[in-house]
């Protein structure tokens, strides 16, 4: 009986190890675990996670463009994530100057649209920031020149009821006025002596009272505008990274008000590093108000911080 069971148990047992061996080659083969597939799911959940997105737009050049794709948006959206919403942040933070400089560009150029849709990253990004309120302004100028244009046309689109109408009569005194000429000849030879002393009069008087202040806008054309208030402009990240110097020339158009409009780039050293914060900042310039117009062109240098460059 004793030699019985212990037949049975060896065999239990060897049933236990053949069940083993099987099932252990079935995980082999398939490569795959319930821990391994969490691990994979972790990984697409990581790439398509707004940072990483925010990451792939930045290094592939899509920091502003397209709307709803880009690296600026994407970093917002990290922001309501709290993993992430601190490395978010501080990338909103270095990007902030760039919004400021496309949307300060955009209003130059009057692209009225493209400019609001930057006022609201920036307002996102911060909603006291300084900026605003001077984009606000920019972006209001923009609508009331583009009402004022928009009247314009349709001013001079609509046609001249003058012009239109009375044509047929106009037509007649026209023809009639030539024909009491030649009837009434001794009417007009009295005229010419009543008429010349006074017009002689009327030209000697102008001449001697203009000849005097001619000089005066001449010297209004040739001097230009006061500055009366300056801006420093940002220095561009990747240049202060790379602890590099240069300048930026702005050719630009003061308006009767002061203010600075169509600023365009002539040169930049070295080039393609500047151009943008040169030209963002020529928008902050304000002259002294002279009712007129003058182009003007100012260079704008660029110098590293002293600490900047004892660190160099």
């Amino acid at each position: 009986m004793k030699a019985r069971w212990m037949g049975l148990g060896m065999g239990a047992a060897l049933c236990l190890a053949a069940c083993g061996d099987a099932a252990r080659p079935a995980v082999v083969e398939g490569n795959a675990s319930p821990a391994d597939g969490m691990a994979g799911a972790g990984d697409v959940a990581a790439m398509t996670a707004p940072y990483a997105r925010a990451e792939r737009a930045l290094a592939e050049g899509r920091m502003l463009a397209p709307a709803g794709d880009n690296a600026v948006e994407h970093y917002l959206d990290a922001c309501a994530q709290p993993p992430e919403c601190v490395r978010a942040r501080a990338a909103l933070a270095e990007l902030q100057p760039y919004v400021l400089i496309a949307a300060e560009q955009a209003i130059a150029r009057g692209d009225g649209r493209e400019a609001a849709r930057l006022q609201v990253l920036i307002a996102r990004i911060d909603p006291g920031a300084p900026a605003l309120p001077r984009l606000r302004a920019g972006l209001d100028a923009l609508a009331r020149e583009r009402e004022a244009r928009d009247a314009e046309g349709v001013a001079s689109d609509t046609p001249s009821p003058v012009g239109r109408s009375p044509t047929t009569g106009l037509e007649r005194t026209v023809a009639a006025d030539p024909a009491p000429e030649p009837a009434t000849p001794s009417a007009r030879a009295p005229e010419p002596p009543s008429m010349a002393a006074p017009a002689m009069a009327v030209v000697a008087q102008p001449r001697s009272s203009i000849a005097a202040p001619a000089p005066a806008p001449d010297m209004a054309q040739v001097r230009a505008p006061r500055l009366v208030q300056d801006a420093q402009p940002r220095y561009p990240l990747p240049a202060l990274r790379a602890r590099i110097e240069g300048e930026a020339q702005v050719a630009f158009t003061i308006q009767p008000d002061g203010s600075v409009r169509n600023a365009r780039l002539l040169s930049s050293t070295p080039p393609g590093m500047f151009e943008a914060s040169a030209l963002a900042v020529a928008q902050r310039w304000r002259f002294e108000a002279t009712g007129r117009a003058h182009d003007s062109s100012r260079t704008v240098r660029f110098r590293l911080p002293a600490e900047a460059a004892r660190d160099g």
